[in-house]
């Protein structure tokens, strides 16, 4: 994992197909060596290009670079698949371990609430495997509360691990029978997204 700290070279922006690799130098070590996730086996270059491509047929999949080397990731997906969920999410977000404690998840959210807000989403859920503290304190500072504890529910390293449900409603959610369903990530004004990447470049922590 990556340490060279540039403050002038950090940027957020829209991922793309070809920054599966750089994703999975990040997201690697978290399957190999942690329960954050409970992968057993990293996925190839190409799954990950497929896996970017479709959520990006809807949702955002933002990365955070430092000087053009992915360190970080955030992506809303599907949270169940019938009509009347079309309006949550599950969230994902990682970080470079040589990059944390800079602000950089919280850029990263900053910025995807932003964007999933001007979409027409409405409910946002993250799936923490725990003990994560860390992971725990990002989301109660965004106002996630716990909602479920789902108890011995993943199974990895010779040990089952409990997960907890946390929710998020965002403030100033649409209404469904106004807006309809939410709008995909390709249709949304690019000057939106800009705006919502400007203003989560703001919080990044000096090195």
């Amino acid at each position: 994992m990556g340490t060279d700290f540039d403050q002038n070279g950090l940027g957020i922006r829209l991922a793309s197909p070809a920054d599966a690799q750089g994703v999975l130098d990040v997201f690697a070590p978290y399957v190999r060596d942690t329960t954050v996730t409970f992968l057993s086996i990293v996925p190839s270059v190409e799954e990950y290009e497929a896996k970017i491509t479709q959520i990006l047929k809807l949702y955002p999949f933002l990365v955070c670079t430092n000087n053009d080397k992915v360190v970080g990731f955030a992506y809303a997906s599907e949270m169940r698949s019938n009509d009347g969920y079309r309006w949550n999410v599950e969230l994902s977000v990682y970080m470079d371990g040589g990059f944390q404690r800079r602000g950089m998840a919280t850029a990263l959210y900053t910025a995807l609430f932003q964007i999933l807000k001007i979409q027409g989403f409405v409910n946002l859920y993250a799936v923490i495997a725990v003990p994560n503290d860390a992971s725990v304190a990002l989301h109660k500072h965004f106002g996630f509360r716990e909602v479920a504890v789902f108890e011995n529910t993943g199974f990895k390293f010779g040990e089952w691990r409990d997960t907890v449900w946390m929710h998020h409603r965002l403030e100033g959610a649409i209404d469904p029978l106004e807006h309809g369903y939410p709008t995909a990530i390709g249709d949304i004004n690019t000057k939106d997204i800009d705006n919502a990447l400007d203003l989560a470049k703001a919080l990044f922590k000096p090195a």
